[in-house]
């Protein structure tokens, strides 16, 4: 892959925005004003909170680098996962807590972490004498912000862990890659194990028997209920990050309506040129008027399936008279908006 796609494609990898979830309830909780953290972002508030829509990775790190600086507080990552991380984890959460054992929680975990918002990597291994380590690692650089990913990324799966198995002291110890904070308070009384500090890998170790521990809230009903729920929004995941330019300015034209969001503003919320895009976009055997009418179209025939006026989805989709959506819906179907509306609803 060529570098300007392979950083485009790190930067617009999109997520779930359960990370930045727990971010802002913890905010909410502490009475931090944080509206202007979300300054640019594509995803609004409402979606953020109740954990719904993707949002890139580059946001996530824009909204992180600004409350960090905001707050000034090296241990924020920490006290975000004690407070939000059951809420950051999301659905997985739930399917974790649904598991018999630790030792399914931990291949559930390994198996689905992408839908939790993770923008980490994370793998486990046998070290010796019975001892087990989850492995973290960057999946793209993080820079300045690896460290309040990692902090968070712990002291969830510790909040989680507490959840399903109460009281524990089956940790041996959580190794940082970062120097020793001024403050390990935070650390050392959620952690509940020694943590050190300026470490070569960020690992947590525990005994290899806590694995045998049973779930105190295990239920194969809601167990069975949130891995389908994990697979659908894997797929889900898997077809936003094909890394098709199109298929990524067809969700950045849908989370911006009603307004038009033209070429100049994908391009400049990608950080490429213009000409670069529409370069891109010809090699894909598409426009970006193309993607704009399958954009409108498809959310066209989903809105007048509702129980919502003709007159409400043409303001919902951005045009400015009715009477330039009728033309625009007949261009594409060959029908009118009530003749449609009224052939799917018989049809139903």
């Amino acid at each position: 892959m060529p570098r300007q796609q392979k950083d485009f494609a790190e930067k617009h990898h999109f997520i779930p925005p359960a990370l930045l979830s727990g971010l802002l309830h913890y905010a909410e909780n502490q009475h931090i004003e944080y509206m202007h953290w979300m300054d640019g972002i594509s995803l609004d508030i409402a979606q953020i909170k109740q954990g719904t829509g993707f949002i890139s990775f580059q946001e996530i790190c824009t909204v992180v680098r600004r409350a960090l600086a905001d707050l000034r507080d090296p241990a924020l990552g920490v006290k975000v996962g004690i407070t939000e991380g059951l809420m950051s984890m999301g659905i997985l959460g739930f399917a974790m807590q649904s598991c018999q054992t630790l030792e399914q929680a931990l291949a559930t975990g390994m198996q689905y972490h992408p839908v939790s918002g993770s923008v980490l990597d994370m793998d486990y291994q046998m070290i010796k004498d019975g001892t087990l380590a989850v492995v973290v690692t960057e999946r793209y650089p993080c820079g300045d912000l690896y460290r309040f990913f990692c902090d968070e990324f712990f002291s969830s799966i510790i909040t989680c862990m507490n959840a399903m198995l109460g009281d524990h002291d089956d940790l041996i110890a959580i190794h940082l890659s970062f120097p020793r904070p001024a403050d390990t308070e935070p650390y050392l009384q959620h952690f509940g194990c020694p943590v050190h500090f300026s470490s070569a890998k960020n690992t947590l170790t525990f005994h290899s028997t806590l694995l045998q521990r049973q779930i105190r809230t295990y239920s194969m009903a809601n167990f069975s209920t949130a891995i389908r729920m994990c697979d659908q929004l894997m797929q889900d995941i898997q077809t936003i990050n094909q890394n098709k330019y199109a298929s990524v300015l067809d969700y950045l034209i849908e989370q911006h309506l009603p307004d038009r969001f033209d070429m100049l503003q994908a391009a400049e919320h990608m950080k490429i040129s213009e000409r670069h895009l529409r370069r891109m976009l010809l090699m894909e055997n598409i426009s970006f008027q193309q993607i704009r009418q399958q954009v409108l179209e498809r959310k066209a025939k989903e809105l007048l399936l509702q129980d919502i006026s003709i007159s409400t989805v043409s303001e919902q989709l951005g045009f400015s008279e009715l009477r330039e959506f009728r033309r625009a819906f007949k261009r594409w179907t060959g029908q009118a908006p009530s003749d449609f509306k009224k052939l799917m609803i018989s049809s139903e």
